[in-house]
């Protein structure tokens, strides 16, 4: 719960978080002009707090996302010649989904560019690579770093019926 107090000619918004040691523990802030400025700066921060933190950079296109990701996480958590392999397969996933903001990508977006790459792709194998590190990619934006609140790639799959896998009749 938010609540508002006027400090000489400006209004503070403040509310109770968890309690460290026993002790009371707030998040306030001072110097808004009108009362219900800082009531809606205030249920602002209060809504992010309760939902667990903000959705920071989410605005960010997914090609910087990418670079920023290998940056400040793959290259730490994995062996070099992975992150070699990931860096090829970026080139291909910017161009294709790149210019989208991170927070705008859907699920269907996601499998319309991921049959486009299939069908420039040679084998199965390579398709499966840029469907994991989509899939990954997206998983670290949710869980690791908060940029999304949700998962656009979880239900991702490869596509059925690839140009590859078509038989020859003898």
């Amino acid at each position: 719960m938010v609540n508002i107090r006027k400090r000489g000619k400006v209004y503070q918004y403040q509310f109770e978080i968890a309690k460290v040691d026993g002790k009371r523990k707030y998040i306030s802030k001072s110097g808004f002009k009108t009362k219900n400025e800082a009531l809606m700066a205030g249920m602002k921060v209060y809504d992010e707090y309760i939902n667990g933190g903000n959705t920071k950079d989410s605005q960010m296109s997914y090609a910087d996302y990418l670079d920023y990701w290998m940056k400040e996480y793959f290259e730490i958590n994995y062996k070099y010649s992975t992150a070699k392999r990931y860096k090829e397969t970026f080139k291909v996933l910017k161009e294709e989904i790149g210019k989208y903001k991170l927070s705008f990508i859907t699920p269907f977006l996601l499998n319309q560019s991921l049959l486009k790459i299939a069908q420039k792709c040679k084998t199965k194998e390579g398709v499966r690579n840029y469907q994991k590190v989509i899939k990954s990619s997206f998983r670290d934006a949710t869980n690791h770093f908060g940029f999304l609140k949700y998962n656009p790639a979880v239900e991702l799959q490869i596509p059925k019926i690839l140009s590859f896998e078509t038989k020859k009749t003898v």
